[in-house]
């Protein structure tokens, strides 16, 4: 009878969930970038350059400039411009990649005022849309605004939050597209 008795303590025992090992670090403060008063007195030929350089930069197809426009960034390409943290000692937007699949995808809106037959872009604002695609875990977040996102299944004994921000990469990409002098 006692024997029976452990053996049936011993399964439950072995079945027990081991404690995770894992660990996650949240990201390091990134600097706000200023996306106010980007340019002044722009014509509409120096306009539709600025929307040329940036329909081929994303190859994108005839983008309106008032309404934004939304591409996927490649992959391979994600931690260069987000930045989610660490899981253990790998880059947490790599950890999700490798076990979930993933994708990152950027929607560029820029504010135009029109005064007298000229432009001025007021202000940028990129929305970033990160997602887990085996779970479908989605963070949201947008220029200078980081993410912090409960997550279903953390680590055993660890912060369930998990913080999504811009490192202000692309928002520098297409800054110094549209301030170049020579488009």
């Amino acid at each position: 009878m006692y024997l029976r008795y452990l053996l049936f303590l011993f399964f439950i025992v072995s079945c027990e969930p081991q404690e995770s090992k894992n660990s996650y670090q949240a990201p390091s403060t990134i600097e706000k970038i200023e996306t106010k008063n980007l340019l002044d007195n722009l014509n509409q030929d120096r306009l539709n350059k600025i929307r040329y350089v940036l329909t081929n930069r994303f190859n994108l197809k005839n983008i309106d400039l008032n309404k934004g426009f939304s591409f996927f960034i490649d992959i391979s390409e994600i931690g260069n411009y987000i930045d989610c943290g660490f899981m253990n000692e790998e880059i947490y937007v790599d950890y999700i990649e490798r076990i979930f699949g993933s994708s990152l995808k950027a929607t560029v809106r820029l504010d135009l005022v029109e005064e007298d037959d000229l432009f001025n872009i007021e202000d940028m604002s990129i929305n970033y849309l990160f997602q887990s695609k085996e779970t479908g875990t989605r963070w949201k977040f947008k220029t200078n605004k980081p993410k912090e996102l409960l997550v279903g299944n953390p680590v055993y004994d660890d912060n369930p939050y998990r913080i999504c921000m811009s490192v202000n990469t692309l928002e520098k990409e297409i800054i110094e597209l549209i301030r170049m002098e020579n488009v």
